[in-house]
C-alpha cells in the first residue's frame, strides 16, 4: 500500500527508484557472472580465456594463480562496492518524503554513499598500482579499466556527496528547530 500510496504522491521519485533499481540488479548480475567465472576457472583454467564480456587473464593465471587470485578479487570486490552504493541509492529514494525531506536516516545514508564512494576510488587506486607493478615484472595483463573505472570520478561524486550531506544534516537541523517553535 505504500508504494502505491508513493507513486500517486511522489512518482518522479519512484521512476528514478525503478532506475537505481534496474542499475543496482546490473551490477549484482556482473559482480555475480565475474565471481562465478573466476571460481569456475580455477577448477577448469580454460574459462581465464573469457571470464567476462571478453576479459581474458588466461596469461597472468598460467603464470601465477595467486596474481590472477589477487587482480580477480579486487574487480569483485570494486563491482561489489558499486552495487552496494545503489542500494544504498534505492534505500534513500524509500525513506525520503519531499514533504519532510530532512530525516536522520536519508542524512547517514547519504553520509555513508559518501564514504562507499571514496572507499572504491582507494580501491581501483589500488588495483592500478598492483597492475603496474604487476606489469613491471613481465606478467602480461589486458586494459582493465573498463572493468574498475576511473578513481578520479568516485573521489570527486564521494566529496561532492559529502558535501551535500553537510547540507542535509543542518536542514534536518532547521527542519527540528522549525517543528519546535511551531
Amino acid at each position: 500500500m505504500e508504494w502505491k500510496k508513493k507513486w500517486e504522491t511522489q512518482p518522479g521519485l519512484m521512476l528514478i527508484t525503478v532506475v537505481i533499481w534496474s542499475v543496482f540488479i546490473g551490477l549484482c548480475i556482473e559482480t555475480g557472472a565475474i565471481l562465478f567465472n573466476f571460481v569456475y576457472s580455477l577448477f577448469r583454467p580454460i574459462a581465464a580465456h573469457n571470464l567476462y564480456q571478453g576479459l581474458d587473464l588466461s596469461a597472468l593465471m598460467a603464470q601465477d594463480k595467486w596474481h590472477y587470485s589477487g587482480v580477480l578479487s579486487i574487480i569483485v570486490y570494486t563491482n561489489a562496492l558499486k552495487a552496494y552504493m545503489f542500494f544504498l541509492m534505492i534505500r534513500i529514494f524509500l525513506k525520503i518524503n519531499l514533504m519532510h525531506p530532512f530525516s536522520e536516516q536519508v542524512s547517514e545514508l547519504i553520509s555513508q554513499i559518501s564514504q562507499i564512494s571514496i572507499q572504491i576510488a582507494v580501491v581501483i587506486i589500488f588495483n592500478g598500482a598492483y597492475i603496474k607493478w604487476l606489469a613491471k615484472r613481465g606478467f602480461e595483463l589486458p586494459d582493465l579499466g573498463s572493468f574498475t573505472g576511473g578513481a578520479f570520478e568516485y573521489i570527486l561524486m564521494g566529496i561532492i556527496i559529502y558535501a551535500i550531506s553537510k547540507v542535509f544534516k543542518r536542514g534536518l537541523e532547521i527542519q527540528s528547530e522549525n517543528e519546535l517553535t511551531i
